[in-house]
């Protein structure tokens, strides 16, 4: 399965995405895809985009039948070695299917406003990644803001400016941990701050919760592997 191909079956489904997703992670899950507008003729990012579109899929139960049957056949392996850069006009295509129907339990807006729904979705996925704990980012050079420009997350909140999340940093010195630097590089998080901030604060099926509530308490290489398998499997 290809990216188009997978496209073209989230489209296929897109009522059952909707009954078996709450409202959050459908906002998510078209966030995810509204990545592949962004990823050119680079089929690194395209198998990246890839790979987070499943992973917003995960909450899919088995109970959705042939959804699940279908979604669970296109896992991290079959998809990623198959990739292909999605072309603009299948991604345009796709998007507005998805967007087509209003959110459950959307209010309607006033007549002669229109919604945008692109704006609206990568904006709900960002509030929700703001309310993590967080800290004014450390200004460049200084410890805090490590030796490279992809080691430390820094957000950038409309209200109090740049932030950086809370779990980066360890609770004794202050100073970003070794793991979350060394996966942040991993991640581009000077590319991709939004998408590696994600990684770490999201659920994730292989570690079994978010990684950032599971430093310290599992082996860092098991953290470090998690965040390169999805790396490697995207660039293929």
């Amino acid at each position: 399965m290809d990216t188009n191909e997978l496209l073209a079956l989230l489209v296929r489904h897109r009522e059952e995405l909707r009954q078996w997703l709450d409202e959050d992670q459908y906002r998510h899950f078209l966030a995810m895809t509204e990545r592949l507008r962004e990823v050119g003729d680079d089929p690194e990012r395209a198998g990246m985009a890839v790979m987070a579109i499943v992973r917003a899929l995960w909450p899919v139960p088995d109970e959705a039948g042939v959804l699940a049957e279908l979604l669970h056949a296109a896992d991290h392996r079959s998809i990623a070695t198959a990739t292909t850069v999605p072309t603009p006009e299948a991604v345009l295509a796709a998007l507005e299917e998805l967007y087509a129907a209003p959110a459950a339990g959307e209010p309607d807006l006033p007549e002669g406003e229109v919604a945008d729904p692109v704006a609206a979705v990568i904006a709900a996925v960002r509030r929700r990644l703001l309310t993590a704990p967080s800290r004014a980012a450390a200004p460049a050079g200084s410890p805090a803001a490590g030796e490279g420009p992809a080691d430390v997350i820094v957000l950038a909140d409309p209200e109090d400016g740049p932030r950086s999340p809370e779990f980066q940093f360890d609770p004794d010195t202050g100073q970003p941990r070794d793991i979350v630097v060394r996966i942040n590089r991993i991640l581009l998080a000077d590319r991709d701050p939004w998408g590696a901030a994600d990684w770490w604060l999201g659920r994730n099926s292989w570690l079994g919760g978010p990684p950032a509530s599971l430093l310290g308490r599992v082996p860092d290489d098991r953290l470090a592997d998690a965040a390169l398998a999805l790396v490697e499997e995207g660039g293929r």
